[in-house]
């Protein structure tokens, strides 16, 4: 197999950088979130801004404004927060509601608490009740160095979100996976060491590495960054309105929504004609086009990528060479299964496991062809769901 060695050795001390405050975020929304505000409204920071309209604990979490300003427009992928108008000649200049903590947070437990952090703009679709949780505190690919800087940097905040989380979910274990070598310790876990060589760094392989098990169905786990957050709500009471995200060999903490481009002025960095921009990492991350895109509290890391650095993928034929199988650690074919979705045989590609494709782009990496596998895999994974989404809308009419 194919492998990649992290480079951790560009961890650095010190606490998270932080940028100027931006006159203007894009913050991004997903498809379930319904806008609360309206054009022209003054928002304070933490004031919520989307929501989701289920009652249900676990789901996506509330976005609230990252800084004091006036909703400029509402997209359907974004809010855009801009600056405030100067006041007219004679009228008081508006002042933005102020978030006040969260009192309540100390003493609610369980489910009543995970909608609460909901609510303050925590994710909790992926957390159940009395489940092993893990901690994934592995840099996920090459390059991205925000896990263990904030496991180096930020150990208080990390213990706070776990003795937040034992509250709402009252796991029977947490467990810390850690690189082979590395020292890292979170008060309240079990500390696990495992490989760092990519992809053993992806989830589905990080769980594998702490249980003996593949795909159980009695665990959960997030990642530092997610613990991190978590950690900041327990600590403030408030919502965690910014990102961690690294650049090169700095980490900063910057509001959700900053433009890629004001992180990346802020950072010392220059882009040009001959450099790649990915939101993630090199092997993982999506390729933007525009720099004014705002930045995702999930986003842990920008990419810059040189141009030629890498050979660029085209639509040519598989040359059956059986590299994508070799380095494949779901154990599918992916060169297979990739010409089934070029030519829309999604259902062969369901019955050949597609969904099993853990989305780590070594097939892509290693393809002697420089065939787009990993894009094709998805493009056969997206189809099959929205065909499923599809029949279970169906109803049976009367004749």
């Amino acid at each position: 197999m194919m492998k990649i060695r992290l480079n951790t050795s560009t961890v650095l001390q010190g606490s998270l950088q932080d940028i100027p405050v931006p006159t203007r975020v894009r913050i991004p929304l997903q498809e379930k979130h319904k806008s609360v505000v309206k054009k022209k409204q003054i928002v304070g920071c933490g004031q919520v801004i989307a929501e989701i309209s289920s009652k249900s604990a676990y789901n996506l979490g509330f976005v609230h404004s990252s800084i004091n300003g006036m909703v400029e427009d509402i997209l359907p992928d974004a809010i855009i927060v801009g600056p405030i108008p100067a006041p007219k000649e004679g009228e008081e200049a508006p002042v933005p509601a102020r978030t006040e903590p969260c009192a309540e947070l100390d003493t609610l437990a369980g489910e009543e608490l995970c909608r609460k952090l909901l609510e303050l703009g925590v994710t909790t679709s992926g957390m159940h009740a009395t489940r092993t949780v893990i901690v994934n505190g592995l840099n996920p690919e090459p390059g991205m160095i925000a896990s263990e800087h904030l496991l180096e940097s930020a150990s208080e905040t990390l213990k706070a979100g776990i003795q937040l989380l034992e509250r709402a979910l009252k796991p029977g274990s947490i467990k810390l996976v850690i690189a082979t070598g590395r020292q890292f310790t979170v008060h309240g876990c079990t500390t696990i060491t495992a490989s760092d060589v990519y992809p053993a760094t992806i989830d589905p392989l990080v769980i594998y590495a702490a249980t003996g098990a593949e795909r159980p169905d009695n665990v959960d786990i997030l990642s530092v960054v997610d613990l991190y957050h978590i950690g900041r709500v327990a600590e403030t009471k408030l919502p965690f309105t910014q990102s961690v995200v690294s650049v090169k060999d700095k980490v900063f903490c910057v509001p959700v929504g900053t433009a890629v481009e004001d992180l990346l002025t802020a950072a010392a960095v220059s882009i040009g004609p001959d450099k790649i921009v990915t939101l993630g990492g090199p092997m993982r991350g999506a390729s933007i086009f525009d720099m004014a895109i705002g930045i995702d509290k999930s986003c842990s890391a920008i990419t810059m990528v040189d141009v030629g650095q890498f050979p660029p993928v085209q639509p040519n034929p598989c040359i059956n060479c059986g590299e994508c199988v070799l380095a494949c650690p779901a154990r599918i074919h992916p060169g297979m299964l990739s010409r089934y979705a070029e030519f829309e045989m999604f259902d062969e590609a369901r019955s050949h496991h597609v969904e099993a494709c853990l989305e780590c782009g070594m097939c892509t990496f290693v393809c002697p062809a420089n065939r787009p596998v990993l894009q094709y895999l998805l493009l056969a994974k997206a189809a099959l769901i929205a065909q499923d989404e599809e029949v279970a809308a169906c109803r049976l009419q009367d004749l």
